[in-house]
């Protein structure tokens, strides 16, 4: 498993091949900090997730960094505050 770290405007977004995301605040954080939110890689587009929902591209990518970007854009702030549970398993693990 590998773990891409993507800080934008609204979240920090770590992205893992095994195919989930987590949205933590944009400013630093502790490294047993839980995710605000934890998404499944459908959630980011059809360019980035397999036929077997792991990531289909490589984790440098430009699609996967856009597929990002475009997400944080319309949910990171939501998803910092909260505002959409907690994500894939609706609990803090």
């Amino acid at each position: 498993m590998t773990r891409k770290s993507f800080r934008t405007a609204d979240a920090l977004i770590v992205v893992s091949t095994d195919g989930y995301f987590d949205v933590f605040p944009p400013q630093d954080r502790a490294a047993n900090d839980k995710p605000n939110y934890r998404g499944v890689l459908a959630e980011l587009g059809p360019t980035v997730r397999g036929q077997d929902d792991r990531l289909s591209c490589r984790p440098e990518s430009p699609a996967l960094d856009a597929a990002v970007s475009t997400w944080s854009r319309s949910h990171g702030a939501a998803a910092v505050r909260g505002e959409m549970g907690f994500g894939r398993n609706d609990t803090k693990n």
